[in-house]
């Protein structure tokens, strides 16, 4: 046998068992390791064309496509399915109908560093291109969703008017439908009792074609109208306001007035009668003599009402007891 043979054997058998136990561990830590960043999820991610200046995609097929992640439980965990997406860049083209298949790879996908790429279903994007031009359309009045604590709700917006590019093709045959109008997310109003001011979205007609929106927001005021009502009491009492140990015989005329209260619905019902006083300041004026003041209307603390008294001033007398 030769020596180098001899020597193989001898190296394959020195502290065999050291060997045999260093490979055992080595393929352990490689199925942990394995099975550490063996985790796989799949999400529905959307594709964006990336074209020059000029070109518009006129169709695509699909809009959407499956890619299956992997890796570790925490890096998995880490993503954010609404910031990932697909961002094909095509070769550039003739603005006239051409037609062009784009293959997606890895690379492709943005927002989800840190884990592998496996599978990307389908992997071929369809695109169709057009030239693109640009259009006006009106903005429809927001819709709200909810109710209001209290009140009603009116809404205006700013602007009115909007600008799509898109598609020669498409803007064309939207504009023959009489579809010139685009809509706005929705304004959740749902418990508000207070006017507020928000910027909301415009929707697109599209996602599939539309390139972009100008402005792509507007200002939406929404505005809280509570109901307004007038109740009168009638013949309440005036009384005197005067200073401690004053002793005087005061004498008004009329005795009574009428009070008439505006303000919320709500707020009027919880009004009670015994919580109305009318007085009329009287401390410090001189006897024997007759005067000609103001009538106060005195309401529950943080009432937010408008008072108005029937008549407004009445005629004081005032004599020694």
């Amino acid at each position: 046998m030769p020596n180098k043979v001899i020597s193989l054997i001898r190296l394959l058998t020195n502290n065999w068992w050291l060997k045999l136990l260093a490979l055992c561990l080595a393929a352990v830590s490689f199925y942990a390791i394995r099975g550490a960043t063996g985790y796989e999820v799949e999400y529905s991610i959307p594709v964006e064309v990336a074209v020059e200046p000029g070109i518009a995609v006129l169709n695509q097929e699909p809009a959407t496509v499956r890619v299956r992640f992997r890796g570790s439980r925490e890096d998995l965990l880490r993503l954010d399915e609404r910031h990932i997406k697909a961002v094909v860049a095509p070769k550039s083209g003739e603005p006239d109908g051409s037609e062009q298949a784009v293959t997606l790879s890895p690379r492709d996908i943005e927002g989800a560093a840190g884990v592998n790429i496996v599978k990307i279903e389908p992997s071929m994007v369809s695109l169709t291109f057009d030239r693109e031009v640009e259009t006006t359309v009106s903005v429809a009045k927001p819709r709200t969703i909810g109710t209001p604590l209290i009140g009603r709700v009116s809404v205006q917006h700013e602007p009115v008017i909007a600008k799509i590019l898109g598609p020669k093709r498409r803007l064309a045959e939207m504009k023959q439908k009489g579809k010139d109008k685009v809509q706005t997310e929705p304004v959740d109003v749902d418990g508000r009792v207070e006017s507020f001011t928000k910027k909301v979205r415009i929707l697109s007609p599209s996602d599939a074609w539309v390139s972009r929106i100008e402005p792509s927001e507007v200002t939406v005021k929404v505005s809280i109208i509570t109901e307004m009502e007038t109740r009168t009491w009638e013949q309440i009492p005036v009384r005197a306001i005067t200073r401690p140990g004053e002793k005087r015989d005061i004498y008004f005329e009329p005795p009574a007035v009428d009070v008439s209260l505006e303000g919320r619905v709500e707020v009027l019902e919880g009004i009670g009668d015994d919580t109305i006083s009318v007085l009329v300041d009287c401390a410090g004026l001189e006897t024997i003599a007759t005067y000609e003041l103001p009538v106060i209307v005195h309401l529950p603390c943080q009432t937010e009402v408008r008072p108005m008294v029937t008549p407004e001033t009445v005629k004081v007398v005032i004599r020694e007891e």
